[in-house]
């Protein structure tokens, strides 16, 4: 049997553990409206961080999923360097794989934004080693491949016209000179 004593002591104990997870509770529940702020912000467009860096003061935040938000509210304001920042710093921390997929993916849109095809590139392959059944990070891929061979291909058209004896567009169909051929470079 318990004497009067422990059996106090137990209802003290229980009293202060039920307050400690009542005071838990309405500290997380500061956090959720902190964070339900921030995302109201980025739906209503208002591209200020301040609920998310205040949420990230918090001592149990996910400091990786603020800085994904914080870099998707970047990118939104079209402030890229921003963005990438924060996609970087999500992509070098986290342990969470959806996460890295995502800030990953995040990256290569920035870089096409920023119109660096070869970097976006290399963020949307990493993107399909990590998510192989990623299919936005297979298009935008696929799209990047077939950009550049049409730069090339016009480049390419573009050396050739610059060739000495290449055909000359204002040539195409003179005469019975061959449709749009030149004529033979002089000396051959």
């Amino acid at each position: 049997m318990a004497t009067p004593r422990q059996t106090l002591l137990r209802y003290v104990v229980l009293s202060l553990s039920g307050l400690g997870c009542l005071g838990f509770a309405l500290y997380q529940q500061q956090y959720v409206r902190v964070i339900a702020k921030g995302n109201g912000a980025v739906a209503e467009q208002r591209f200020d961080t301040l609920y998310y860096d205040q949420a990230s003061r918090y001592w149990f935040a996910n400091n990786d999923l603020l800085l994904f938000n914080q870099g998707v509210l970047a990118f939104k304001a079209r402030n890229l360097p921003r963005a990438a920042e924060y996609f970087r710093q999500v992509q070098q921390h986290t342990t969470n794989p959806v996460l890295q997929v995502k800030s990953q993916y995040n990256l290569g849109v920035v870089m096409l934004a920023l119109e660096e095809v070869e970097r976006a590139a290399e963020f949307f392959t990493e993107t399909l080693r990590l998510d192989p059944q990623d299919k936005d990070a297979k298009f935008n891929l696929e799209r990047l491949y077939h950009f550049v061979l049409r730069q090339q291909g016009a480049q390419g058209e573009a050396s050739m016209k610059q060739a000495p004896g290449a055909p000359q567009e204002h040539e195409k169909g003179r005469g019975t000179e061959g449709q749009g051929r030149s004529k033979p470079p002089s000396g051959i």
